[in-house]
């Protein structure tokens, strides 16, 4: 079976550590952990620990730190994406998915047809949603959201993303089907030029797609279009899609 994981924000390496209230409660009223448990600790940096309970009651819990380590489970770094979030329990579905695959952050898309807000007032909910999924899935870095921005930012956000902010260093693929006039790549085609790149951007749209000018805005800024097939997905599964491919690209296995 595997260990009760909880989030300690400052995680020594060594020594005791007290559960934050909110993981406290948790692993006390919810959870029914006792002294001597053995329990794992992360601090959302990329640490791990392996701990016991010393000490347990309704308010507080103390844990005796065995063994540390560094163990992030994502793709240090390298792995984005931009996506027009869409509404109520998908919203949550697509980060979930997301953090289960290694993403490292998502920046939400404001586009002409989105259809949910992402801004400081409901950030808290998607940090929530990330943590809940660290969790479960034994990652130990948290997938970073950003501040929501509109097609034109895309730029920024990609040279905020390169390595030593080379263009050269990114490789951005938006999913849209083929566009009359524009070249769109087919996952093949796309496979040896994303194995060159040191980071990879994916744009998802929203579930309407993105429009036209949209999407050639997008190309000016050095995007491709990367067509999944002749099925129109919904955007969890096209992120879900394209986050497993940018982990083959990479060729990492975290």
């Amino acid at each position: 079976m595997s260990l009760h994981r909880f989030f300690v924000p400052t995680l020594p390496s060594h020594g005791s550590v007290e559960l934050p209230p909110g993981e406290a409660h948790h692993a006390s009223k919810v959870l029914r952990c006792s002294q001597g448990d053995v329990v794992e600790l992360f601090d959302g940096l990329g640490n791990q620990a392996s701990a016991t309970i010393h000490s347990i009651d309704k308010r507080s819990v103390l844990a005796s730190i065995s063994a540390f380590a560094f163990a992030p489970r994502d793709h240090f770094g390298r792995l984005h994406f931009a996506i027009a979030m869409p509404k109520g329990d998908r919203q949550r579905n697509t980060i979930e998915k997301l953090v289960e695959l290694g993403v490292d952050s998502l920046c939400p898309l404001v586009t002409t047809r989105s259809v949910a807000v992402v801004n400081e007032a409901n950030a808290e909910r998607l940090d929530r949603y990330v943590l809940e999924a660290c969790k479960q899935c034994r990652r130990n870095r948290l997938m970073t959201i950003r501040a929501a921005l509109p097609i034109k930012g895309i730029r920024a956000y990609a040279d905020s993303i390169a390595s030593q902010g080379s263009p050269n260093d990114i490789a951005i693929w938006i999913l849209h089907p083929p566009m009359l006039g524009e070249k769109e790549f087919t996952i093949h085609e796309a496979n040896a030029m994303s194995r060159a790149s040191q980071n990879l951007l994916f744009l998802v749209g929203p579930e309407g797609g993105f429009t036209d000018q949209e999407v050639t805005e997008a190309v000016q800024q050095g995007a491709n279009i990367l067509t999944l097939g002749d099925r129109i997905q919904r955007v969890e599964t096209a992120a879900s899609t394209a986050a497993v491919l940018g982990h083959c690209w990479l060729g990492l296995m975290n």
